[in-house]
């Protein structure tokens, strides 16, 4: 009997390393032919003594996808790249990419003290679904974010919180741990974890010669510049509304409206004691109220190790539905269908409707006398 067992499981495992491997390869070969969006050629810039925020917003041409939509911190980072030539560049960060596919799932699942044998399971699931390829295709540098956005949830350290300021650079999502640091009246840490944006700044104007103040507004500028806007987040949806005609009060009243609406919502994260279940909820919220693609998807990863620690619960099972149904099935349907606009608005109605039954769910089953 326990030899059968055995037998499936190793069947079982062996599919499931032959899937992993396949998707792998998969995604190796389009990242090595692609990784459009990964930001060497601003970094290049940057370390010629180029202010690429200047060059962009004047109209300069990008390279490939590299508009360099991001604070300057990314830039500095990725210094070590502005010595090497594209396709060096490309292979290296790929290299990078992979390994955070399996580290940060690894760390995540070590915190939540799921075994082996599920956190092999979720980092088969999170190395195959779309998101993930799509971002190892790319080139994309949410996963590095990501892995600076997880760490203040992972341990108390004041080193995680000086890094956690790294996740600043990609404004969609730091801009919520930003938050989330105000909301638990955690100023010293906020603090620290500023240091590494407020350096970065620094080095940034004075290699490019830039006039430090206008510098420090630059990334901003650029990004309203761009429009840059999706359609399945409440900022996306309220950008396509005017208000008003007058442009710059239009944009002005879409960003506040998001964000009092983030702070309110991650003032309710803040007051729960389990850190797994904020670093969840909160990485819902930036998906929800800040445009994002599909590849920034990779953050439904705590949600999903939350569900799978408690997967007998019936809200836990709930998530880990919705969250497979996005990341094999949604992206496929929506191709076939071919009508992106309300695949997007549902997507962001489930998601909404996912946060509010998460966050409320004592709420719900005082008053509806239900168990989720």
């Amino acid at each position: 009997m326990i030899k059968n067992i055995n037998s499936k499981k190793s069947i079982i495992y062996f599919f499931l390393i032959i899937l992993l491997l396949f998707s792998l390869g998969k995604s190796i070969y389009s990242a090595l032919h692609s990784s459009a969006d990964f930001m060497w050629s601003p970094t290049k810039m940057l370390f010629n003594g180029i202010n690429h925020y200047q060059y962009f917003i004047n109209g300069g041409k990008w390279f490939l996808s590299q508009g360099g939509e991001y604070g300057h911190g990314l830039f500095v980072i990725l210094f070590p790249f502005s010595f090497l030539e594209w396709e060096n560049a490309k292979l290296i960060w790929l290299i990078i990419n992979i390994f955070l596919c399996f580290i940060i799932p690894i760390l995540i699942c070590k915190n939540a003290k799921l075994s082996n044998h599920q956190t092999f399971i979720i980092c088969v699931i999170f190395v195959t679904c779309s998101p993930t390829r799509m971002l190892l295709n790319y080139g994309q540098h949410t996963l590095f974010i990501m892995l600076f956005l997880i760490l203040p949830f992972l341990k108390e350290k004041k080193i995680y919180n000086l890094l956690s300021g790294f996740s600043y650079f990609k404004y969609s999502i730091g801009y919520a741990l930003i938050f989330y640091y105000l909301a638990q009246k955690e100023i010293f840490k906020l603090v620290i974890s500023v240091i590494p944006a407020i350096i970065s700044w620094i080095i940034y104007f004075k290699i490019t010669n830039s006039d430090p103040i206008l510098n420090l507004f630059e990334p901003f500028i650029l990004v309203f510049k761009n429009n840059y806007s999706m359609s399945a987040d409440l900022f996306s949806i309220l950008n396509k509304i005017t208000f008003t005609g007058n442009q710059i009060i239009n944009k002005i009243i879409t960003v506040s409206t998001v964000l009092i609406v983030n702070f309110l919502l991650i003032i309710k994260v803040s007051k729960i004691k389990n850190n797994l279940q904020k670093l969840s909820y909160l990485s819902l919220i930036i998906l929800i109220f800040s445009p994002h693609a599909n590849y920034d998807y990779v953050l439904l990863l705590p949600l999903l190790i939350l569900s799978f620690s408690n997967y007998k619960n019936l809200l836990s099972k709930i998530n880990i539905a919705i969250i497979i149904y996005y990341f094999y099935i949604n992206k496929v349907l929506k191709h076939l269908i071919n009508q992106d606009n309300i695949f997007q608005k549902i997507i962001f109605s489930i998601f909404l409707i996912l946060l509010m039954i998460n966050l409320y769910k004592k709420e719900i089953n005082k008053k509806y006398l239900i168990n989720l």
